[in-house]
């Protein structure tokens, strides 16, 4: 597994395979050579397919969300009538992916969080990211953009956030049904927050 230079990253497609289409032909037009999944990719396995087709011939690294797991608990024991391709994404996703100083992960709820009690006491108020040993972690699931380093949220209204190696990154692209994904820039350590219109 690696990532490219530059890299989609994807949360939250609830089965908009026309949303991924088009957000796939932005990635490819921005030179994007990696799609980084951030689960929930569909709400019901009859919408697998769809989305899993708008993904093929892409690098995939990513990771499943809740829905994938529900919808797959609750098939358990059935016949499925999924195509081989798709069968093989599903198989590909993982719960949490961390390569190199990066992880992807559906849900990230400790990270960061505020602890109104060390305030009280003189601490910093922000939990330790120790934990979290990865430079950038990606997550979805919130439906919510947005992205913080250990000291608390960045302003993100100019439309990217630019990373810098001392700092520690969460950052949430959004949710894909609702038009939102984001592109990160390696090489320019950069992460564009990207919008559908229309």
């Amino acid at each position: 597994m690696r990532f490219g230079r530059r890299v989609g990253i994807i949360g939250d497609v609830h089965g908009a395979d026309g949303l991924l289409t088009r957000a796939l032909a932005a990635c490819r037009a921005a030179g994007v050579e990696t799609v980084a999944l951030l689960g929930d990719l569909f709400d019901r396995l009859e919408q697998a397919d769809a989305v899993a087709r708008a993904l093929d011939g892409w690098h995939i690294v990513g990771v499943r969300g809740n829905h994938e797991r529900e919808a797959l608990l609750a098939t358990s024991g059935e016949q499925r009538d999924i195509r081989p391709a798709t069968a093989a994404l599903l198989c590909s996703l993982q719960d949490r992916v961390i390569l190199d100083d990066v992880c992807l992960v559906h849900e990230e709820d400790g990270w960061g969080r505020h602890d109104p009690v060390a305030t009280l006491f003189g601490g910093s108020g922000w939990l330790s990211t120790r934990h979290y040993p990865a430079w950038i972690t990606f997550a979805g699931h919130t439906h919510v953009r947005h992205a913080r380093d250990e000291r608390g949220p960045l302003d993100i209204g100019r439309g990217s956030v630019t990373l810098v190696p001392y700092r520690r990154y969460l950052i949430n692209p959004g949710a894909l049904v609702n038009g939102q994904f984001a592109i990160w820039d390696r090489e320019g350590s950069e992460v564009k927050f990207c919008d559908l219109k229309g």
